[in-house]
């Protein structure tokens, strides 16, 4: 079991996938953070760990995600690898006694989650899940809003997300790896924002439409939710229409909050006849603010405001609403369907 003055600090990381979400989303929070250093890196071919390790100055490079995991140097893993192997090393670093963060979606399905949840639960580390977005300074001043009350009581709330999907999408589209399509990996962000500002999922059905093609995953998804004491929730996303849209409103008794964009950093409000607007900066890197509360957690003491238990909610909704299109593709979801989702 890991303890927080046994941490090293700057905090010592074995990251384990070294793709384009390390090399344009988190590696360069890691690179500018005071507060944590990467230590080693593991790619399954080793080639991708050798050339992420030579540009960035990383001392360790390998093909052999255990010895990463295994390092008496390393203090804390970070799961960058695709979903299908986010379960193993998982587990395997909490049995390690490291704290993780793993990449979302969590896993495949709530049955994959839910074993990553036990397996730090019972090692006793500390489990992330990088739906970073909560740490937007936008997002966190939408959260402010809502918590003073500013719009009233929240009583829907509308989310339209769609992009055309790229036409080389890789093992995002092979749901034996991805445990999904391009819903599941980059809607699965605005579906735990709902979840994060709004409350935990009551209810949630879903319609999926995969017809593209080569395409084995969600091609379009309309969403419903119901989420804390009945707050409606719609959710649309599709990915071979033209154009792209990335709208996220909330609307209450007495106001509304309307992002045209979300990721503009910035969102438009009308409370009680008063009408404003809030611009933020974006990060300078994707996942600082995510990396920020990381260290905040393993190093301070803060609380933790991306648990697995956070993330399990959404996979949840994937699984009801959106991987039944393919459920015999990913693993077996044991679970009736039914919310509010206990864990």
């Amino acid at each position: 079991m890991y303890e927080r003055n046994s941490l090293s600090t700057p905090i010592r990381w074995g990251v384990i996938g070294c793709g384009d979400v390390l090399e344009r989303k988190s590696g360069p929070a890691f690179h500018r953070s005071e507060r944590s250093r990467i230590g080693a890196v593991a790619s399954s071919d080793g080639e991708s760990a050798t050339r992420y390790a030579a540009a960035h100055d990383v001392p360790v490079a390998t093909g052999d995600a255990e010895q990463v995991i295994t390092d008496p140097e390393i203090d804390a893993v970070y799961v960058a690898s695709p979903p299908n192997t986010h379960e193993g090393f998982t587990v395997a670093a909490a049995e390690a006694g490291k704290p993780v963060l793993v990449e979302k979606p969590m896993g495949r399905s709530l049955t994959e989650g839910r074993e990553m949840i036990d397996a730090c639960d019972r090692a006793g580390v500390e489990l992330f899940v990088a739906y970073y977005r909560r740490f937007h300074p936008h997002v966190e001043e939408i959260q402010k809003l809502l918590a003073e009350g500013r719009i009233g009581e929240p009583v829907s709330a509308i989310v339209n997300h769609a992009f055309p999907r790229p036409n080389d999408s890789g093992w995002r589209e092979t749901p034996e790896i991805s445990g999904g399509g391009w819903f599941v990996d980059a809607t699965s962000h605005r579906v735990d924002l709902l979840c994060h500002l709004l409350g935990a999922p009551t209810e949630a059905t879903g319609v999926v439409r995969c017809d593209d093609g080569d395409s084995r995953t969600e091609t379009a998804v309309s969403l419903s939710l119901a989420v804390a004491d009945g707050i409606c929730c719609t959710v649309t996303s599709d990915f071979v229409g033209a154009g792209s849209t990335d709208r996220f409103v909330i609307r209450g008794t007495a106001g509304s909050i309307v992002a045209e964009t979300l990721d503009s950093g910035g969102f438009t409000y009308e409370v009680a006849g008063e009408s404003g607007s809030v611009a933020c900066n974006q990060p300078e890197s994707t996942h600082g603010g995510l990396l920020d509360h990381v260290e905040a957690v393993l190093l301070d003491g803060e609380t933790n405001r991306s648990t697995g238990r956070d993330a399990i909610q959404t996979e949840a909704i994937l699984d009801n609403c959106v991987r039944s299109a393919y459920a015999d593709a990913i693993p077996t979801t044991v679970w009736d369907g039914s919310f509010p989702l206990t864990d």
